[in-house]
């Protein structure tokens, strides 16, 4: 996101990852972790011990789990303090995600796409099982009909990015990048 290029993208990514009226993938993470926050402050305010609650945690998928374990080592005899840096840590999450959503807004222009370019849905179909995946291939294409050289960056690698010759071949987009191929390796961002 830090480079100059524009940056586009279809409705169908916006709503998967923001949702449409109160879902999306963003806020349905965002909810468990504050979710996780609120039942670990509420157990250390009715007298629960820290590492009761770090061992209830452990093997849960807790989001917070690894926070929770080292804030534990830190704050252990001390749990008003712990319950404090909780509910910071709480807040600056929730800001935090609430920044990184208008930044995207800021940033990206979002496009509708109102065609069902259904010969292409066909082609794609026989080869991708995700239906949401070939929606958000469309888009990039309705989008790639504006845009010249439009590259579509996935960090699907197994329905977007592994099919890239074939979206390249049958849409108007020019290349399809895995997320991965940005990820900064000892500070070189190549």
């Amino acid at each position: 996101m830090d480079c100059d290029e524009q940056k586009h993208s279809g409705q169908t990514v916006k709503n998967e990852c923001f949702g449409l009226h109160a879902n999306g993938r963003c806020l349905t993470v965002k909810r468990k972790i504050t979710g996780e926050f609120r039942k670990i402050i509420a157990a250390l305010m009715n007298g629960s011990m820290l590492n009761e609650i770090v061992n209830q945690m452990e093997g849960k998928n807790c989001k917070t789990y690894y926070i929770i374990k080292e804030l534990a080592e830190t704050y252990n005899g001390d749990p008003i303090s712990l319950v404090e840096v909780l509910r910071a840590s709480q807040r600056d999450f929730e800001g935090g995600c609430l920044a990184r959503q208008d930044t995207v807004d800021a940033i990206v222009t979002f496009h509708n796409r109102n065609l069902p370019y259904r010969e292409i849905y066909g082609i794609l179909e026989k080869s991708i099982n995700d239906m949401d995946d070939i929606e958000v291939i469309l888009d990039a294409h309705h989008i790639g009909l504006e845009i010249s050289n439009l590259v579509l960056i996935s960090g699907n690698y197994w329905d977007i990015t592994a099919f890239g010759s074939l979206i390249r071949r049958v849409t108007s987009i020019a290349e399809v990048k895995s997320l991965t191929s940005f990820a900064v390796v000892d500070g070189d961002r190549s």
